[in-house]
Parts: C-alpha cells; structure tokens; sequence
C-alpha cells in the first residue's frame, strides 16, 4: 500500500471513532428521558451484595489437524472448563478431547465445519454434566439459539453416515440434549451470547425500538445509559413483538416430540438480561434466574469479558494449536497443494 492510501485508511479510522462518539454523546445528553423511558419497559436495577454461588464455565475450540493426498483428515476437538467454588483456593480445570476424526473421499469442507461446531458445541453441553454437575451456574459461551442451531446442523447433514464425528454426535445427542434440559429446568444454565463480527450485535432489538431515538442498537443504547453495575431484565413474553425463537431439532436417537416440546418451552421462557460492567461494557446474559447476575457482576473484569469463560477459551485454544503445530510438523513430508 502506498503512502497515500495508508493515509486515507487511517482517515477512515478516524472518522469511524469520531462517528462513534458522537452517537454516543448524543445519546449521554438523553440520557435522564432514556432512562425513564427504558425504566417503563423494565425497571432499572442495581447489583446487590448476594452470596457468592459456585460456578462453572466451558468453551471449546476445534481444528483440522492433517490432511494428505490420499484424501484423509484427521480432526481434534478440544474442551476446557474452568469452575469457581467459594472459599476454595484454586480454580479448576479439565480437559476433554476428540481427535479421532477420519473422514475418506471427503469433499463438501464447508458442510464438514456444520458438523465439527456442532460436535464441539454437543461436547460443551455433554461436559458440563461431567465436571459441573455440583455447581450451582454454568456458563455457556454462546446464546441458547446459537447451541441448537449448531447442534441441529450437525445431526442433519446428509451423505456422511461413514462420519466418525457424525457417529459421535448422535452417540451423545440425546444425552447432550437431557443434559441441558436438567440444566434448565434447574435454573442452572447462563447463556452468554458472543458477539459476531457478521452480524449487528443484537439479533433481536428489544430496547432500541420502544425508545425516542434512531440508534436501532441496545447495546449502543444501554451503554449510554446505564451506570456501571446496574442492569435490566426483559421477559420476552411481556413485549408482544418480540417473538420467541421457533427452535427445531430433530427426532433422532431416542429423543421424542414429547421431549422436544419440553425443552423448547424452557428455552422460551429464557429471561434477557442487559448488564453494565465495571469496565462500563454492556454485556448480555439469557438464563431463567435473573439474580444470577449479583454473582457473576464480580467475573467481569477482564475489559468487560467474563474471566471464566476466557480462560475455558484460552485453555482449548492452546490445547489444540499445539496439537495443530504438532500435526503440521510431523506431516510436513505429506503436504500437498491442489
């Protein structure tokens, strides 16, 4: 790039920033009619001092490790959970990995990325059972829809019944799916849901549609007018156009219609909960105990990000970039380009 053209990026930077902050000093000079508008959708409320609560959290990461001219890949799924008692001196963590993964003659990649997040998000939801069963919340990266959806993908791939990961996945899909309806039904299960750099960052606007100003952002909204530490809780069922995600599963493996329908009405009644953190970022929670945030506020201290769910990111990524460094190293004989 020449001199000219990185001076125009930078330009762009710029205007960006100072674009940014004027929306949001416009919206800070609202904020007093903001807040009393907002307070008429859901009371405005404070985090208050609540006894601390176990908690666990699990992320996963997952990669292609080799492939070679004969048509073979092996892939490695990695999860990590990090879970906080209190009063314990230490956190803990765990591992579980797939590596097992052979696919021959395998061409449709991007159907095959459909079954590995689907797989690892199975995994997530079927390890929680293993290492968190104790524990009073369990943080799941990801909103609820995100989960289903994934697993949903995964299970109805056509043409790949030679699949060792499609095997695995049905193996653990109707107990991954109990998993998470006893979670629920426990109010055990916090959702946080990720924020896509292919989408806006809220797929439902609850706020921003019912306030007097053209930012069609809750989280643009919210960050102007919440104060650090308070949060807002929405039932979906009380704003009638916001309409619950349909979800869709298949009746595969055991799992009946009957349970199906239990599980979504869970889902459904899901409570969105809207959270400003100390680092004064605007955070997003789905879980059906609202006072779960009086316990997690605390766990939000790096840039606004949960730590827990980081460091269960950050332990499965380096998990399986090294066994992805390893693969690459021991196969380099075997590389190919086409």
């Amino acid at each position: 790039m020449d001199s000219e053209g990185m001076l125009d990026g930078f330009e762009k930077i710029l205007e960006f920033k100072e674009e940014r902050l004027k929306i949001l000093d416009d919206l800070i000079k609202r904020k007093d009619v903001l807040r009393a508008e907002i307070n008429n959708i859901s009371t405005i409320r404070n985090v208050k001092d609540w006894k601390y609560l176990s908690v666990g959290a699990v992320d996963s990461s997952f990669y292609e490790l080799i492939s070679d001219n004969w048509g073979r890949r092996l892939y490695v799924i990695s999860v990590s959970g990090v879970g906080f008692i209190p009063g314990a001196p230490h956190v803990s963590k765990n591992h579980e990995v797939t590596t097992k993964d052979y696919v021959l003659g395998y061409e449709e990649e991007e159907n095959y990325g459909r079954i590995l997040k689907g797989l690892s998000m199975a995994n997530e939801i079927y390890s929680v059972k293993k290492w968190f069963s104790d524990m009073d919340l369990v943080i799941l990266d990801g909103s609820a829809k995100s989960f289903i959806i994934a697993i949903n993908q995964a299970m109805t791939v056509n043409n790949l019944e030679n699949s060792e990961s499609v095997n695995k996945i049905k193996s653990i899909y109707k107990e991954t799916l109990e998993a998470l309806y006893e979670m629920l039904h426990l109010g055990k299960a916090v959702f946080i849901p990720k924020i896509s750099d292919k989408k806006p960052l809220s797929d439902e606007v609850l706020i921003a549609d019912k306030v007097s100003t053209p930012i069609k952002n809750d989280y643009a909204i919210l960050e102007a007018v919440l104060e650090k530490g308070e949060y807002i809780v929405i039932e979906l069922g009380h704003i009638p156009e916001a309409q619950p995600w349909r979800y869709t599963l298949p009746k595969k493996e055991g799992v009946s219609d009957e349970f199906l329908s239990r599980l979504f009405s869970l889902l459904k009644n899901l409570k969105i909960i809207y959270f400003k953190t100390k680092a004064g970022r605007v955070v997003k929670l789905e879980t059906s105990t609202p006072l779960s945030v009086s316990t997690l506020c605390g766990f939000f201290v790096f840039e606004g990000e949960n730590i827990l769910t980081y460091l269960a990111d950050q332990s499965a990524k380096y998990y399986s970039a090294k066994l992805n460094r390893y693969a690459n190293l021991i196969n380099f004989p075997w590389k190919y380009r086409i």
